[in-house]
Formats: structure tokens, C-alpha cells, sequence
């Protein structure tokens, strides 16, 4: 997973990227516009870094009726 890191998703988030709640499947294809290429276990610790910058307040989450979880910049 080299070159993507909580920098870039903090950036994704100063960028207005997370201004609307997005779900994994959508920062894959954000990531991958990057030129970066998320499989298996890599969207595993792609889930662990978006939940770091949720306990950092960066981001915040919440579980929609089918139970996928989306990432939403925190409303200061």
C-alpha cells in the first residue's frame, strides 16, 4: 500500500471529497483515479486508516440501513 497513507485521505478531506458521506467502494475509485490500484486485504487497511482519522476527529462514520459503513468529514 506504498503512497497511500492518512496524508492523502486528509487531503481527500480539505479537498471537500468527504463533505458528503462516501462508502470504501467510492474512495477506492478515488484512490484509484490517483494512479494507486486497491485489492484484497489492501481495502482491509484502507478501512483502518478512514477509522484512525475517525478516533483523530478528521472524519466520522456511520452504518446505513444495508450495514456498509460511510465516512463523512465532522462537522466542527
Amino acid at each position: 500500500m506504498a503512497g497511500i497513507n492518512k496524508n492523502m485521505l486528509k487531503e481527500f478531506a480539505s479537498e471537500g471529497f468527504f463533505d458528503q458521506p462516501r462508502k470504501i467502494e467510492e474512495v477506492v475509485a478515488k484512490i484509484d483515479n490517483r494512479g494507486y490500484t486497491l485489492k484484497g486485504k489492501q481495502v482491509s487497511l484502507l478501512s483502518q486508516l478512514l477509522t484512525f482519522l475517525c478516533r483523530e476527529g478528521i472524519l466520522e462514520r456511520e452504518k446505513n440501513e444495508q450495514g456498509e459503513w460511510r465516512y463523512k468529514k465532522r462537522q466542527k
